[in-house]
């Protein structure tokens, strides 16, 4: 049986999210991203890199590597990975198969000038996809979709916060309708943070997606 479950009733309230290191890259960069933990994009201390893996996939549906590592600094882990063609690049990370808690972090990462496109469902476990993705301004909507294996998780829960909030927690609570989808208005600058959960015969899955730069 599948149950969504409030955010602060979750475990430990954690979960893992990605941030690019910069807002725009070209063909052929090398694209780094943050790994981070911790609860409502507050950073708290998390594994180590072995516990968690990658994948990116380019604009034409393929997969192509990804290294993690540990940050300089300790405080974070580094995703990098080659990008070729411009487009929209879907980048996940996972925490495997883990005691009683699985992990997603998604994000997209625009390669070249002016990029717009569509999120693409990688049927990974559970995920939150955007229907379209681009520049976002505070007043513009984003229109999000939330699967598990594959299939709409109807009437889940989104929580969202930005990295710039100044109080602790989500700002926000959304519901999804029937068909897993909801709509979210901006109404903040900064990197914004989605995170929804589902529960499966005891397994707690927790995914998030970012979507970055709200200017």
């Amino acid at each position: 049986m599948v149950n969504q479950v409030m955010a602060e009733h979750l475990a430990d309230g954690r979960a893992i999210w990605l941030e690019p290191t910069h807002l725009h890259f070209h063909r052929g960069d090398k694209v780094e991203l943050k790994v981070l933990r911790g609860y409502a994009m507050q950073k708290a201390e998390m594994d180590g890199s072995e516990h968690l893996r990658g994948v990116a996939v380019n604009p034409e549906g393929a997969e192509i590597p990804v290294q993690i590592s540990r940050g300089v600094d300790g405080a974070y882990d580094i995703l990098v990975f080659n990008s070729g063609a411009e487009g929209i690049y879907t980048v996940q990370v996972e925490n495997g198969p883990g005691p009683g808690k699985d992990y997603y972090a998604r994000v997209l990462v625009p390669i070249g000038h002016h990029v717009h496109g569509a999120g693409k469902a990688m049927n990974r476990g559970l995920e939150i996809v955007p229907e379209t993705y681009g520049t976002f301004h505070p007043g513009e909507a984003v229109d999000l979709t939330v699967l598990y294996g594959g299939k709409p998780a109807a009437g889940a829960q989104v929580w969202a916060t930005y990295h710039l909030n100044e109080e602790s927690g989500f700002s926000h609570t959304l519901q999804a309708d029937e068909k897993g989808k909801v709509r979210f208005v901006f109404d903040a600058k900064g990197h914004w943070l989605f995170q929804t959960h589902v529960n499966d015969n005891g397994t707690d899955h927790i995914a998030t997606l970012v979507v970055p730069g709200v200017r």
